[in-house]
């Protein structure tokens, strides 16, 4: 297969995945066809910090940057180390929330930070809502919900617990906006900043993880025009450049990552079926042993209730042979009585007949449930093989800087 034709695939790959995307809302179209950063984790390096102590533990490890906040009284910022000067940029990144033990745990996205903490953006998820803080001077300011909710908006487009979320910021001009899996959330204006800093954010007593996080611009100069002046050739010089091919490849990595969240989630789900089934038939196998306990006992009854009738019958037979012996003795009190006791005992051979028959019954009562039974479902354990796509090695930005404390506001 050419190079062309493959570039065309991944292009196809990428126009599927932005399918969902409502362009009619976006307030930011430019073309982000230059990457700045990438970074996937693969090791550590200087750009994000570790740490292990008693408020946080902050390591890379497995393809992910692990942001465990063990204290609970308040949030932690993990600044990227690295030289951000974009007004231009569209970042994407995968963010989980693995678990919380507090109201307010969450994780999330900083962008636009400026010096010392005097301004900047929060987009964060939790459980199930989302919601944009900036930070103004010392305290937030709600951009999204309301002060009484703390700023969260419920969304059924946030996957929950356990689950990868795609969060995406586009901004250009001093418009944002604001994706999530896919979906738009919101758009916004804010004239204050010309570029900022980015890192995350994660809640009090709260633990997740970071996938990756892509950070791409424009190949346009800074008055958003063509550096040659002529924008259609530039355009059609851009496509075979190695540049171009660069950004496809990101994309395309974006796109598989996004794949193996989704089998990973469809595994997870496969096995709490299968679980279930499991424990169905568990269930089933116990009434099957007491079904089968129960016709046991009924047939030990039915046995012994059949010794006793054939005794009763020899006994009987043994009585009518006596009367008849004595039918022409003139006693009459005699035989009246042996008649009288014939009577009795005939009473009471009835009765076992009666018994018999009940029993025989629930025997044949049980045993047709006991063959609905044996006919439970035999279960199907498939398995979805997880497989993660290492991506290429990270584009890393030419700049460097030391890195500056960035000190978050108290919680309103």
């Amino acid at each position: 297969m050419s190079g062309l034709a493959s570039r065309h695939i991944i292009l196809l790959s990428i126009c599927v995945l932005m399918a969902s995307v409502s362009l009619a809302q976006l307030t930011v179209i430019e073309k982000f066809d230059k990457l700045f950063l990438s970074e996937n984790f693969d090791s550590s390096n200087t750009y994000w910090s570790t740490v292990s102590n008693a408020d946080n533990l902050l390591i890379v490890q497995e393809g992910e940057y692990i942001m465990h906040r063990k204290s609970t009284v308040s949030p932690h910022a993990v600044m990227g180390n690295f030289t951000n000067d974009l007004a231009v940029f569209k970042l994407i990144t995968s963010l989980k929330l693995d678990k919380t033990s507090a109201i307010d745990g969450s994780i999330g996205l900083i962008f636009m930070a400026q010096p010392d903490g005097k301004g900047g953006f929060i987009f964060e998820i939790n459980k199930n809502s989302y919601r944009l803080r900036q930070i103004n001077g010392g305290s937030y300011k709600y951009m999204t919900g309301t002060a009484k909710t703390g700023g969260w908006v419920a969304s059924s487009d946030v996957k929950g617990l356990n689950l990868p979320n795609l969060l995406e910021i586009r901004t250009s001009q001093k418009k944002y906006d604001l994706l999530l899996n896919n979906k738009y959330v919101m758009g916004f204006s804010e004239p204050s900043y010309s570029s900022g800093n980015f890192g995350f954010i994660i809640g009090p007593a709260s633990k997740g993880k970071a996938d990756f996080l892509y950070l791409f611009t424009t190949s346009k100069d800074k008055n958003n025009t063509s550096a040659s002046g002529d924008e259609n050739k530039t355009s059609e010089r851009n496509e075979n450049t190695p540049e171009t091919d660069v950004l496809a490849l990101v994309e395309s990595i974006i796109t598989l990552k996004t794949q193996i969240n989704k089998l990973s989630e469809e595994n997870d789900d496969l096995k709490q079926m299968i679980q279930a089934m499991r424990s169905g038939e568990k269930e089933n196998e116990k009434q099957k042993e007491n079904f089968e306990k129960q016709i046991k006992d009924l047939e030990t009854r039915i046995k012994k209730s059949t010794g006793a009738y054939d005794s009763l019958m020899k006994i009987n037979s043994e009585l009518i042979r006596y009367k008849e012996m004595v039918m022409g003795n003139d006693n009459g009190d005699l035989v009246i009585n042996l008649s009288k006791n014939l009577k009795k005992e005939k009473s009471a051979s009835d009765e076992l007949l009666k018994t018999n028959k009940l029993l025989t019954d629930s025997l044949v009562m049980m045993k047709n449930e006991l063959k609905s039974v044996k006919g439970t479902v035999k279960d199907k354990d498939s398995t979805v093989n997880n497989q993660k796509n290492k991506s290429a090695k990270d584009s890393i930005p030419e700049k460097k800087q030391e890195k500056k404390e960035f000190v978050l506001p108290k919680e309103n």
